[in-house]
């Protein structure tokens, strides 16, 4: 299974029901995110900064891609999951565990539809029992759910990493060499992509010059991400000064004005 030890596999099952029970239960989002979880996968498998390239990637592609109401949507969490241990394990690098973690993701939807198909049952079944007036026993029934919500994130990685890198290795070596470039091209395109439908959604006319300001210190004076965001952050703490100072200063001319009057 990938040459895993014991520890390893055990800690990463743990991690995904982890990830479950936060989907599934109050959902505090501190855990279910590509980058969280590519940089505590990569820890475990020790590669901890492979780890957070890879999440902090899919983290691009997940941007604008949301399950709102009842859309079943590719979970990138569990392709995250795959995508790094695959690249770790076989040392073959990001497009090999994106070639596996990507349709692994998409599998996920599939999965997402029977999970929301048996939790109607299991609600009729504890209204049933409800009406029936045995209380306790339709609390206990509603259990079931976190248990379809363990199953649905568990059972895509558990195929994975039951296949073991043989036959993961059989799969990519299968692939034409078509099919491998255009993942390639995918696992690039993919990140803009998700920016782009994040930006779409952003004041971005009315803040066009801080946007330009990031994209010339990024790609021209070879400033990194990480300083870019801090900037940024500057930036932004600035213009809330400005605009916060700006309205307690028009609110107090305004109170000045009024007893000028009286």
């Amino acid at each position: 299974m990938f040459g895993l030890t014991a520890i390893q596999l055990f800690l990463i099952i743990l991690l995904t029901e982890l990830i479950a029970l936060d989907s599934g239960g109050p959902q505090t989002q501190v855990i279910s995110k590509p980058l969280v979880v590519g940089t505590l996968i990569g820890m475990v498998l020790g590669d901890t900064a492979q780890g957070m390239f890879i999440g902090a990637t899919l983290q691009l592609m997940s941007m604008g891609v949301v399950g709102l109401g009842g859309a079943s949507v590719p979970n990138y969490v569990i392709t995250t999951i795959i995508t790094v241990i695959v690249a770790i394990q076989s040392g073959q690098g990001y497009e090999i565990g994106l070639t596996i973690g990507l349709p692994v993701g998409m599998l996920y939807v599939n999965l997402d539809i029977l999970h929301k198909i048996l939790n109607g049952y299991v609600m009729r079944w504890s209204q049933k029992l409800a009406n029936e007036k045995k209380f306790k026993e339709s609390i206990s029934v509603l259990y079931l759910h976190l248990v379809l919500m363990s199953l649905k994130f568990l059972l895509p990685v558990l195929i994975v990493l039951l296949a073991g890198q043989a036959v993961t290795q059989t799969i990519v070596d299968a692939m034409p060499a078509w099919l491998f470039n255009g993942m390639t091209v995918a696992g690039k395109i993919l990140p803009v992509t998700g920016m782009a439908m994040l930006l779409n959604y952003m004041p971005v006319e009315k803040n066009f010059l801080y946007l330009c300001i990031g994209f010339v210190m990024y790609a021209y004076m070879g400033v990194g991400t990480l300083g870019v965001a801090i900037i940024g952050f500057g930036l932004a703490f600035k213009y809330y000064y400005d605009q916060t100072h700006q309205v307690a200063a028009a609110s107090a001319a305004g109170n000045a004005g009024g007893l000028e009057d009286e």
